[in-house]
Order: structure tokens, then C-alpha cells, then sequence
């Protein structure tokens, strides 16, 4: 249950995306007075999006909202030529540490802190089949997730399942095949960015360097039947 603190934070957030809904990234940073010739790196719309929001680049562990434990994810979504709209891409949790990992209990991973609390800004970013320019990226929503009993017991299967092939040693046969609502995807420069796991054995190897996802098909069937999507979509 969402507690009336985080309902008590969150709604300056809130009113702050629904007054921003329908509007461009390009029009998002005339409003902060961002220089318009700025270079749009990758991932650079979600850096403009939580500056809106007030809220610092955070690469470490503690929550983006720490004092309520609560995590901003940015959701790309795209509409298909046949009007259905679907996330864009996965979602980046949080870079996995297979020794860590290899440890935990369901209980007391890491994972299970970053998914518990999650306010998520979603922009339209590809339309029948093109990609947009950052800069036209159309803010459609906002949601906020906190997973209910089912969920929790479908991300605890997949995480024990990613669990048990770093444990045995096979971390570097992790897929993104795996899992209903996460997927271990590699995150790294190049196939020679690797990272220690356990080998199964008492000592490590070296493997390729993942990070928990979001899978698309949590995002398209938890998320986005939740959103007022009439900005972007005639029914």
C-alpha cells in the first residue's frame, strides 16, 4: 500500500508532468532556459525530463527519492503502424554485481529496494515506424508503480532464476530470453567489458558485464494499460 508520505511528495511531480503532458522535450527546455544548440547525447531527453522534475543524475544505490525510497524510470514508448502502442525498448534497473547477487536472499536484494517504489514519465519517442529527434519527443504521462503480490512473485521467480546461473558458475550464459518481468541484458562497452562472478567452485571468473531490465512485456502489460494515452492516440 502507497503510503499518504509518498502521495504527499509525489504530487508537486505529478502536477509538474500532467502540466507538461502533450508538450516536446524542445519546448520542455525552452521552459528551463536550456541552450537550444545543445548536443542531444543518447539519453539526454530523460537527463532534461528529471531536471524538470528537480531531481539530480543519480548512479548510485540509494533511490533518486531517497527519502521515500522511490526510483524515476523514463519509459520510451512507440506507436506501430497498426496503432497499438508498445514500450520503446527494456528499462535499465541497475548494473548487476554477480557476486553480490550470489549471496542475497529475495529478501534482502538490492533489486527487490529499486523496484519496490517506481514514478514513471513516459514520452512518445517512434511513430509508425520512425524514430523521433529527441528534441520532438512528446510527453504523454505519468505513473506511479508499487508492485502488488502477483507481480512480486513473478520479479522473485525471475530473480532466483538469474540467480541460480551466476551461483553455478554460468553467468556469461544469462539471456534476455529469460524471465517474464526481468531480463539480464549486457551493459558494457564491448564483449571484453567484463566484470568477477562466481565460477560455482569457490572462485570467480570473468564475465560479461549485465544489468537487471525491465523486460517490454512488463511495461506493455503492467504500464501502459494504465496511462492516459489521448494525447498521442485517436480511438
Amino acid at each position: 500500500m502507497i503510503s499518504s508520505k509518498v502521495i504527499e511528495t509525489l504530487t508537486p511531480l505529478f502536477e509538474i508532468i500532467k502540466n507538461a503532458k502533450g508538450k516536446t522535450i524542445s519546448q520542455i527546455k525552452d521552459q528551463l532556459f536550456i541552450n537550444d544548440k545543445c548536443k542531444m547525447k543518447k539519453g539526454a531527453s530523460g537527463l532534461i525530463i528529471e531536471n524538470l522534475l528537480g531531481i539530480k543524475n543519480n548512479n548510485r544505490d540509494e533511490a533518486d527519492i531517497p527519502q521515500i525510497g522511490c526510483e524515476v524510470k523514463i519509459l520510451p514508448l512507440q506507436i506501430n503502424k497498426n496503432g497499438e502502442v508498445k514500450a520503446k525498448e527494456p528499462t535499465a534497473i541497475q548494473m548487476i554485481n554477480y557476486c553480490e547477487v550470489a549471496k542475497e536472499t529475495w529478501e534482502t536484494a538490492k533489486l527487490r529496494s529499486k523496484i519496490n517504489l517506481t514514478f514513471w514519465v513516459v514520452y512518445l519517442a517512434k511513430e509508425n515506424g520512425k524514430a523521433k529527434k529527441q528534441d520532438d519527443y512528446v510527453i504523454v504521462d505519468y505513473f506511479l508503480g508499487h508492485p502488488n503480490n502477483i507481480q512480486n512473485a513473478i520479479f522473485k521467480s525471475d530473480w532466483e532464476e538469474i540467480q541460480e546461473y551466476i551461483i553455478r558458475g554460468d553467468a556469461d550464459k544469462l539471456s534476455c530470453s529469460m524471465g517474464m518481468y526481468l531480463e539480464p541484458k549486457t551493459k558494457g562497452a564491448n564483449n571484453k567489458d567484463k566484470t568477477d562472478a562466481p565460477n560455482g567452485k569457490g572462485g570467480t571468473i570473468r564475465a560479461r558485464r549485465r544489468a537487471f531490465y525491465y523486460k517490454k512485456n512488463f511495461t506493455n502489460t503492467q504500464i501502459i494499460p494504465k496511462l492516459d494515452l489521448s494525447s498521442i492516440k485517436n480511438d
